[in-house]
């Protein structure tokens, strides 16, 4: 693969690191009740949190910082008498869960999602009346850049007139990636992707862990000519 190649895929934002999916998690330590934090998530971001998977909510604990207190996400009981029927506050199916033990009970109609910050941020049902800080999330758009860098460069770029390199840790973000890069005047595109000799491992810049994974053939974590001569490579998207 060429050392220098011609375009790059980044995040645009205006705050926070770029996490796992397409998320990006706020939190506004501003007491509301759900309602009212939903109404407000929906003003200044996208919505009221919607964690689907445990990378996301590893991303949701890191933004916290072990912040004290109990937070809304997005997360509420569709059917009060049916305390199997969690939905997202944008609509989306709950498949992922990260109840607290015991939870959720039920108890008194509890209706709406809260994380407890003991222990580990787990989820909790309670009452939507209450008032608590809350966490937003962000849909973030990737940006097709037509400028000539080297994969630093590209890095530079980004993190200085936007976010961060994209990281793709899904499938979904994978098939947004294909079809931005349609547009793209090169065969690759650099991408966050890059790999350390020393501890043998790729990662992404954001700071996560390689997960998704969706490797062209002969490339990766084989023992391909770059990775004989001890050299430090970077990932980009071939298309």
């Amino acid at each position: 693969m060429s050392s220098a190649l011609y375009l790059i895929l980044l995040f645009s934002a205006l705050w926070t690191l770029s996490f796992c999916g397409t998320h990006q998690f706020h939190v506004v330590e501003e007491k509301k009740n759900w309602t009212n934090a939903q109404k407000y998530c929906r003003e200044k971001f996208t919505d009221l949190a919607t964690i689907e998977s445990q990378e996301e909510m590893e991303a949701v604990k890191s933004v916290l910082k072990r912040t004290a207190g109990n937070f809304w996400i997005g997360l509420k009981q569709k059917d009060k008498n049916d305390n199997t029927s969690w939905i997202w506050s944008d609509g989306s199916n709950c498949t992922y869960r990260y109840w607290s033990t015991g939870e959720p009970n039920n108890g008194g109609g509890e209706m709406c999602v809260q994380l407890l910050q003991n222990p580990e941020y787990r989820w909790n049902d309670a009452g939507c009346q209450w008032s608590h800080p809350f966490i937003c999330y962000e849909k973030i758009p990737l940006i097709l850049i037509n400028q000539n860098k080297t994969w630093r460069e590209a890095l530079r770029y980004c993190r200085e007139n936007h976010v961060d390199l994209v990281s793709v840790h899904t499938h979904e973000i994978q098939d947004w990636v294909e079809i931005i890069t349609k547009n793209a005047s090169t065969a690759n595109v650099w991408m966050g992707l890059r790999h350390t000799c020393v501890l043998s491992i790729w990662f992404w810049v954001s700071g996560s862990t390689l997960c998704y994974q969706n490797w062209a053939l002969r490339n990766g974590t084989g023992s391909g000519r770059l990775q004989r001569r001890r050299k430090n490579r970077s990932g980009a998207v071939w298309k």
